[in-house]
């Protein structure tokens, strides 16, 4: 019973598609709108990821900052320094020059969607 339910079914979906197909015609004129308004969201978009970008930089020589001053307040703090304690404030110069250093060259030498570096 169940095969036969599902082949009239199949014949009422292709007699429904085959008796409502229309034709679109489209005039040159709605193709370009089309295709200035693409243009424009892609405009758009590449705006956004510059902003995204510059931000994201932004940020990591911000917390590059933050790390290298925490470094700082362990190196000046009062409690008794181990090795481990040590090697952690190594880990944090590190780390958080590194951040710093890498997040300013980017900026200064535009390496970022729409800097310098991709006129």
């Amino acid at each position: 019973m169940e095969n036969s339910d599902n082949s009239n079914a199949k014949i009422n979906d292709t007699e429904s598609v085959e008796g409502t197909a229309t034709e679109v015609e489209e005039t040159p004129a709605e193709i370009v709108s089309v295709n200035d308004n693409d243009s424009k969201d892609e405009a758009a978009a590449e705006n956004k990821n510059n902003f995204l970008t510059q931000g994201v930089l932004t940020i990591r020589a911000i917390v590059g900052i933050y790390v290298l001053y925490l470094a700082y307040q362990i190196i000046t703090s009062d409690g008794e320094k181990t090795p481990l304690i040590w090697a952690a404030v190594a880990l944090f110069i590190v780390a958080g020059s590194a951040l710093v250093i890498m997040s300013v060259k980017h900026f200064i030498c535009g390496e970022y969607v729409g800097g310098k570096k991709d006129i």
